[in-house]
């Protein structure tokens, strides 16, 4: 790969990372804030809602704006956006400025699906599982160091210092974006006609429609939505079953992300190269099954990290994969779509997920989310096996 376009791929993942570490800075301390700020409990789920549903709304207007206008121009738009909405928590006097930068903030971090297509724009087909496992470590890292940093600006200087040390970051982030992006997308690859934005369940059915993309689109939404039932409620599960408090259950965090990060930021081109994306997925989902279904049961600590570093691994090797694949099936002209609309149901996963998660948490007992969790992940491994009796063909000729 020339050094141009290595340069590129380093600035798209240190974009990511910088995003990344940003939003860890606030996440943790949402709640607190929200509450200190005397909103009711029922508000400060809105609140926490709202970020994901504006992905889920927005993300494909920034992957479709981008296939038409270039991938630079939207990444530059959106990272100043975000600065803005730390800006804005930073000033938060109530509640009601903490949603209004929420909801900015998941606006602008749904230029995610636009990174993604500049990754593939810029990277040969062999080697997007390995750059799309640097974009996987590049959340694993900053979301480890983010709430780290941000519980000791928030002891220092409440939420001003957290949001102010936010937007620094996303400024950071935009002159590197700035003066070392250069454009990916020539303009004879640009879409000429259609629509700049569609609602997200408009758009679903021509992403479908892309021969062999529709199922491992859902594939994706099925994923998602298992993992979302053990986000939702690890902390919870870890302090009843296994008697661990916030701080422990941090660290089971950072652990997890670790795992994910040494996956996908080392191994994952290695392992792609010597299998195929389509062996790792399969076995990504089957690690993870499992896993998802004994993280309720084991006798001791020690052991539940165990399992959680095998689901880690699964993951590790899983998400790269399916970006990868999906990067080789997008047409060139399409690719900042296609990735708008599964970051869209990804973030659709993340909102729905949790709320069965809580619920049969809540009302079927403990290891119910999990169990969820284990047979979403044999489903999509099924839908994985017929995807690869239908399209693997397909793949195989895009890579050439």
């Amino acid at each position: 790969m020339p050094d141009r376009l290595k340069s590129a791929q380093r600035v798209v993942t240190f974009t990511i990372f910088l995003d990344l570490l940003g939003f860890g800075l606030i996440i943790p301390q949402l709640q607190y804030y929200a509450d200190a700020f005397h909103a009711t409990p029922a508000f400060i789920g809105v609140i926490q809602a709202i970020y994901s549903l504006m992905q889920f709304l927005f993300a494909p207007f920034w992957g479709r704006l981008s296939d038409r206008v270039g991938r630079r121009p939207v990444l530059l738009v959106s990272i100043a956006g975000s600065a803005v909405s730390y800006v804005l928590f930073a000033m938060a006097r109530d509640a009601q400025m903490i949603f209004l930068s929420r909801l900015l903030a998941g606006i602008t971090a749904a230029n995610l699906s636009t990174a993604q297509a500049y990754i593939s724009d810029v990277t040969p087909p062999q080697e997007r599982t390995r750059a799309m496992g640097l974009i996987g470590a590049a959340f694993g890292v900053g979301f480890i160091l983010g709430p780290a940093v941000g519980g000791v600006l928030g002891a220092w200087g409440g939420n001003f210092a957290i949001g102010m040390a936010g937007a620094a970051l996303a400024g950071a982030n935009w002159l590197s974006a700035f003066l070392r992006l250069p454009e990916s997308l020539p303009t004879h690859n640009r879409r000429q006609q259609g629509e700049w934005y569609t609602f997200p369940l408009r758009d679903l059915p021509r992403v479908l429609a892309i021969p062999h993309v529709g199922l491992l689109a859902l594939v994706l939404f099925t994923a998602i939505f298992a993992i979302a039932n053990l986000e939702s409620t690890f902390v919870l599960l870890a302090k009843h079953r296994y008697g661990l408090d916030q701080r422990e259950c941090g660290y089971l965090f950072a652990y997890l992300g670790m795992m994910g990060a040494v996956v996908q930021g080392g191994l994952i081109g290695k392992l792609s190269a010597r299998f195929g994306e389509t062996r790792l997925l399969l076995g990504g989902y089957l690690l993870q099954a499992p896993a998802l279904l004994l993280i309720p049961l084991m006798p001791s600590t020690g052991w539940l990290m165990a399992v959680l570093a095998v689901m880690a691994m699964g993951g590790g090797v899983a998400g790269p994969s399916l970006n990868g694949l999906l990067s080789k099936l997008a047409p060139a002209d399409r690719r900042g779509e296609v990735f708008g609309v599964t970051q869209s149901l990804g973030s659709l996963a993340r909102v729905v997920g949790p709320a069965w998660g809580g619920w049969s948490f809540g009302h079927l007992g403990m290891s119910a989310p999990y169990v969820t969790a284990a047979m979403l992940m044999l489903i999509a491994d099924v839908m994985v096996l017929w995807w690869i009796i239908s399209a693997v063909p397909a793949v195989s000729a895009s890579s050439e």
